[in-house]
């Protein structure tokens, strides 16, 4: 990449952290610099608590047609079967559905 091209959003990343990205973008140096950091070290956190938990997230892309973009996703294993926990609301109700992985 050359000093005048500007770096693309990765197309791998949801809707949310796209949009996210697009606003940082906007700032200044400092701060995108102080952003990348906490960004590492929340990475770091996050991934030592899923090994913890024995939970991985699930990439939104491959989401079943019936389950909303905007919802969350665990991945757990229960008895040697690995399972997505699908959560998300839908007004005011909060709605959930369990598939074996």
């Amino acid at each position: 990449m050359s000093a005048d091209e500007r770096p693309s959003v990765p197309t791998e990343l949801d809707r949310t952290g796209r949009e996210a990205l697009r606003e940082l973008a906007t700032r200044e140096p400092a701060t995108l610099r102080e952003a990348s950091a906490y960004l590492e070290e929340m990475a770091s956190w996050k991934a030592r608590d899923d090994e913890e938990e024995g939970t991985t997230t699930a990439d939104p892309e491959t989401y079943p047609d019936d389950i909303p973009e905007r919802a969350t996703v665990s991945v757990t294993e229960i008895a040697g079967t690995e399972y997505y926990y699908y959560q998300w609301r839908d007004g005011d109700e909060i709605r959930s559905e369990t598939r074996a992985r």
